[in-house]
């Protein structure tokens, strides 16, 4: 009978005190929104746009005055950087597609080389959820909607790819809560729809969610297009909802992983230099050109030359101390060149060279680029409203876990932390 009670007062105890540790232990939403320029935000008013529930947590919240990425400033390193600290050499994610492998991502963990916010709170007992989050495909995530699409020959919003490999049984909780949620295609309706869900009758401590139709409406119609801009304001729409649903204590963050530019027009270094007669060897790649060789650095001459002419196509040059910085694998190159606004660099050695370009949106380019920057915004209990400065992807991480009291290991940045509490 001792014994007995005994127990039974060592069980509330220990009930109790996981009540209480989780009375004091923050959630953390993460917001991805794929393609959102800073620009966005920041130029709301002039832009027109309505946008009154990310107008609110800006309101409320701080909002960084842009966000500068790491190389490659795509989609797949990035949303990597921000869960780890770290650059796509030290977590693995080089790229959007693995090498020499059209249209196949680094979908599984496997290929993760550092631990991420997610393994940390698993480790620390929080409960995890992502959806379309990328390179979770067999994560230890407790609810989970991977982005995933193994077959290139597969539409690229197929819901049944990821179906695949999300958490058993979890599909179908959220269609009887949603009845339309289980269709051919994964929108991002579909995606707040299972967010929604997971908030609400899950309650995880960490929440990553990513929303895409912004970026490929842009790849399609140029940055801020009028049809970019109608994307936007839907999916604040569909965040409305989702923002009404959250537990309290829950801090809410919006991020992306890199700006946006239309390619007006395209700069052919290779065929510039023919025109001129000089002969030397040139790099093109992340949205900057470099040059090496000719005859006393007479190509590196001619593009400073045009820096700053009436006319010209060439904007600035970009340091080699900064190039090799952020891309150790553009060593051994002279002297690197970044074009002006709307134009883009090819490495075609034949055609114009400066020619049309094809009105799309466009990223990768270089992360210091004038105006290119990725987002950031924070909201939630104790912290001040007001505008940080430009920051760096690499603080992200760091930032979050201070959020949730966890521990990166050996992050590159530094947390924002002290910078965004209320004292």
């Amino acid at each position: 009978m001792t014994t007995t009670i005994t127990i039974t007062r060592l069980l509330l105890a220990w009930l109790l005190g996981a009540m209480l540790l989780s009375a004091g232990q923050n959630r953390l939403l993460v917001i991805s929104i794929d393609g959102l320029d800073h620009r966005w935000l920041r130029d709301c008013d002039s832009l027109g746009l309505r946008i009154p529930h990310l107008r609110k947590l800006m309101d409320e919240g701080m909002l960084a005055d842009g966000v500068t990425g790491i190389v490659p400033t795509v989609t797949w390193p990035s949303h990597t950087t921000m869960i780890t600290g770290l650059t796509g050499p030290e977590h693995g994610i080089v790229s959007n597609n693995q090498p020499g492998k059209p249209g196949q991502r680094w979908w599984y963990v496997r290929f993760l080389k550092a631990k991420t916010l997610w393994h940390l709170a698993h480790e620390k007992g929080l409960k995890t959820a992502a959806v379309w989050w990328p390179v979770t495909v067999g994560a230890d995530i407790d609810y989970n909607f991977p982005d995933f699409r193994e077959d290139p020959s597969v539409r690229p919003d197929a819901f049944a790819p990821v179906l695949k490999h999300s958490t058993p049984g979890l599909a179908e909780e959220v269609a009887k809560a949603y009845p339309s949620f289980l269709r051919q295609s994964l929108t991002d309706r579909q995606r707040v729809i299972a967010a929604r869900y997971i908030l609400e009758h899950k309650q995880p401590e960490l929440f990553l969610l990513q929303l895409a139709e912004l970026d490929s409406e842009q790849h399609a119609t140029g940055a801020f297009s009028k049809n970019a801009k109608a994307t936007l304001e839907y999916q604040d729409e569909l965040l409305g909802p989702l923002l009404d649903t959250i537990p309290e204590g829950t801090f809410v963050t919006v991020v992306s992983d890199h700006g946006f530019e239309t390619q007006e027009r395209v700069f052919r270094p290779k065929v510039a230099l023919q025109e001129a007669g000089i002969e030397a060897d040139v790099l093109v790649g992340e949205g900057i050109f470099a040059v090496r060789g000719g005859a006393d650095g007479e190509a590196a001459r001619f593009f400073r030359s045009q820096i700053g002419r009436p006319g010209s196509v060439i904007e600035r040059e970009v340091s080699v101390g900064e190039v090799l910085g952020m891309e150790p694998n553009f060593n051994g190159w002279s002297a690197f060149f970044e074009n002006t606004f709307g134009v883009l660099p090819l490495d075609d050695a034949s055609g114009p060279a400066v020619g049309p370009g094809n009105g799309g949106g466009n990223h990768g380019l270089w992360p210091t680029r004038k105006d290119y920057r990725a987002a950031l915004l924070v909201w939630g209990p104790w912290i001040d409203s007001g505008r940080l400065p430009e920051t760096s992807m690499l603080d992200i991480a760091p930032t979050f876990a201070d959020i949730l009291g966890l521990e990166l290991p050996n992050p590159r940045g530094k947390s924002l932390w002290k910078s965004i509490r209320r004292e």
